[in-house]
């Protein structure tokens, strides 16, 4: 006899193949394969330059078929490496600058020959201290800067590991530039993907993704059964792809940025509206008066709409403005409960909401893209973070960027003493692991040191099986390392210990090819890298730390400040109105130290659960925004003339307000619970007043505020434990603080 249902265990969900793990995880992190197309003209340049390098070697007899040939390499690395995928312009740019601060170095390099003698390859050595402070103070000029710091220590340390003589470092130079102008003329190649088309094919997804979740809500309902909450799995996975593609698309054509930001938004809010949508239905109602078939309805012309919104269908329409006035009708039937009859309210709301976003979003994709944009609003280029920045007691300081490049000067030294002391194999890889892995924090360098010790430990012994299996096969060998390469490329922005393995393992395949370097150098590379790693790690935490968590309360309560300031500026207030779609942004950025700041608990300075902290924030702003398209509707209905409606809404608005003052310090705990009872007054007499054509108009819209007014103090109460905790910040705790006390629930 077989046990009931409900007792037998789950049935496992079938394993995707790897192989389309990988293309989720890539279509994900690189829509439209921009980051794939640069690993492929990597690829393509490696070959060209290696060919063209033996083929110069030996057609002047230069006796340099292999170290020729790795030069060139190294500058097609360089040179497409550490150049984002951005426009032809842009790029060409940044290899113009990549290129002269490569040849400024390779010319310094020649003129001291360390191959003419020892003291030579002494001062060469040493040098790598001084360089390795510029690579590093190069980050005062943000993400741009500190890319050319990384390129310069790679070209560095390739000319260490190659030790020219002064005749073979000019003809390194020249394959400098030899390796250059390849790269060049095959990654500025007009055959290239367009990040603007990848964007806006990952924006139609997400319409997709959106008419299936509208379709099975629409199912769920006509049928009376639970909509589940992992229906919401394929928007959520989409909402990265869109901000990687609009990151992409911004790069390729900074000017249209505002264009894209507005399309995106869009987008954010049709997610969000779809979300909330699936909480405005009734749970607990009774099927007569008829609600599920309007409801049901309507979502399904959304659904069409969206699959279709190039398509104007005018009967299409009438039905949907019938379905959602018999919605309204239904809504203010008396056998509704209270919970019930706010629900259907806030549903109105919804789908009048997703009725103009898909408008707004046919208006986008049948006019040219990208449509005309301001210049005015293009955002002015970083400024160079100072030299000395105000510290805690009012006084001068070293800024970050200069105390992280003071760190690797004293890294660096104490490995050049290690090399020239008890001469290790091949010192060099210590010294260009600390270069690397010193991150902008001692987060962020302890978790670059786990990774790029586990990732060379991974790449080393792969390495080493393949140099055992594969024997004298060169050209194949030299064809994983180029392979490995490309991995590199594409996984370092999100995978860094992958991007580490790859590394490693074409590291060492490198060097056998070049050198003979057998088991036991490879061997070396690992506790070599080990030792550098280490080096790194402890001058981080004891010279002059830098700590993440230190920035992130003042920049938690800066951007609530900001969040305070636009949401005061929205109805009924009379002025200038502001937005917080900027603060969203912000939040992201915030959110991509996440692992930095929780590395930090290593080192007593924990931010704690600092991911609870993030996704909180992002809630918040999350529902100010919906709050905000709720006041305009509201100020455009006219809902001003009826002194009961305004005041809810100004009852609601002054209790955000001061839950705010509570957040921030300048108000008492409970204040803004202490302000509910006048909420519910005022919501009891605009009830009583349902009748009135003009109040039953707006009544939809002043539920959705009430509702989204009760939201948002629950982030705001969790913010307040986190911001006024001395200890690591407990997920535990903020959520307790986040449940509001028994009697004080507004309605909604």
């Amino acid at each position: 006899m077989l046990p009931p249902v409900s007792s037998m265990p789950p049935s496992p969900r079938p394993r995707t193949p790897l192989l389309d793990r990988l293309k989720g995880w890539l279509a994900d992190h690189d829509p439209g394969g921009i980051d794939l197309t640069r690993a492929f003209h990597l690829g393509v340049s490696f070959v060209v330059v290696i060919l063209l390098g033996y083929a110069t070697s030996t057609g002047f007899r230069l006796g340099m078929d292999i170290t020729f040939p790795m030069m060139a390499g190294c500058a097609a690395l360089v040179m497409i490496s550490f150049n984002p995928a951005a426009s032809v312009t842009a790029e060409a740019r940044t290899m113009a600058r990549l290129f002269g601060l490569g040849f400024a170095f390779l010319l310094a390099m020649t003129l001291v020959g360390p191959g003419e003698g020892q003291g030579n390859d002494i001062v060469q050595k040493i040098m790598l201290i001084p360089l390795s402070f510029l690579a590093l103070a190069l980050r005062r000029y943000g993400m741009d800067g500190q890319r050319l710091g990384l390129a310069l220590i790679v070209v560095a340390t390739v000319g260490t590991i190659l030790r020219p003589t002064r005749i073979e470092g000019a003809l390194l130079l020249a394959a400098f530039c030899q390796g250059a102008m390849v790269a060049a003329a095959v990654r500025l190649s007009p055959w290239r993907p367009s990040a603007v088309n990848a964007f806006v094919e990952t924006t139609l997804d997400m319409q997709g993704a959106v008419a299936n979740y509208l379709r099975e809500l629409s199912d769920a309902v006509r049928r009376g059964r639970h909509f589940p909450e992992d229906a919401n799995n394929a928007l959520e996975s989409l909402r990265g792809r869109i901000w990687n593609a609009l990151a992409a698309a911004i790069a390729e054509d900074p000017g249209a940025q505002p264009d894209f930001e507005r399309l995106r938004v869009r987008f954010y809010r049709l997610r969000v509206a779809v979300q909330l949508l699936a909480g405005c239905v009734p749970e607990k109602a009774p099927d007569s008066p008829n609600w599920r078939g309007p409801f049901a309805a309507a979502a399904d012309y959304i659904a069409r709409r969206l699959e279709a919104v190039d398509v104007s269908d005018i009967h299409a329409e009438e039905r949907f403005e019938r379905a959602v006035a018999e919605l309204r009708r239904v809504a203010f039937a008396p056998e509704l409960p209270p919970e019930a009859r706010f629900a259907l309210l806030r549903a109105l709301t919804a789908f009048d909401r997703l009725s103009l976003v898909v408008t707004g979003i046919a208006a986008a994709e049948t006019a040219p893209f990208p449509p005309p944009h301001d210049d005015a609003d293009a955002a002015p280029p970083p400024r160079a973070i100072p030299f000395l920045v105000k510290g805690k007691d009012g006084g001068r300081t070293l800024s970050a960027p200069m105390r992280v490049a003071c760190q690797g000067a004293i890294a660096t030294a104490i490995t050049t003493v290690l090399d020239l002391s008890i001469q290790l194999d091949h010192a060099y890889w210590a010294t260009m692991t600390v270069m690397f892995v010193i991150g902008n924090s001692v987060g962020e360098t302890f978790m670059r040191v786990r990774y790029r010790t586990i990732g060379t430990l991974i790449g080393v012994v792969l390495g080493m099986a393949l140099f055992l299996g594969l024997g004298e096969h060169v050209w194949l060998i030299a064809t994983f390392c180029m392979l490995a390469q490309m991995i590199a490329l594409v996984t370092q922005k999100d995978r860094y210990d992958v991007a580490s393995a790859a590394v490693g393992f074409s590291v060492v395949l490198g060097l056998h090819i070049i050198s003979g370097l057998g088991t036991e150098g490879m061997l070396a590379r690992i506790y070599e890298t080990a030792i550098g790693a280490a080096i790194a790690l402890v001058v981080s935490y004891l010279v002059l730390p830098v700590y993440l968590a230190e920035q992130l309360r003042p920049e938690v309560k800066a951007l609530l400040r900001q969040a305070r300031t636009a949401f005061a500026s929205w109805w009924p207030h009379q002025g200038e109105k502001e937005s917080v779609s900027a603060l969203a942004l912000n939040v992201r950025s915030m959110g991509t130290r996440l692992p930095n700041l929780g590395a930090e608990q290593v080192f007593g300075h924990s931010a704690g659960d600092a991911a609870n902290i993030v996704s909180t924030l992002d809630v918040l702003v999350t529902y100010l925004a919906l709050m905000e398209d709720v006041a305009l509707r509201l100020s455009a209905a006219g809902a001003d003339a009826r002194e009961e409606v305004v005041a809810v809404v100004e009852a609601a608005r002054s209790r955000i307000l001061t839950g705010f003052e509570v957040v921030l310090g300048e108000a008492g705990a409970g204040s803004a619970d202490a302000a509910t009872p006048a909420v519910d007054a005022a919501v009891s007499t605009v009830l009583g007043m349902a009748d009135d054509p003009a109040v039953e108009e707006v009544l939809p819209l002043v539920a959705d505020y009430l509702a989204y007014s009760d939201a948002v103090l629950r982030p705001l109460r969790e913010l307040k434990a986190a911001l006024t905790d001395t200890s690591p910040w407990r997920r535990d705790d903020m959520i307790a603080a986040g449940r509001p006390a028994a009697g004080l629930r507004g309605k909604g």
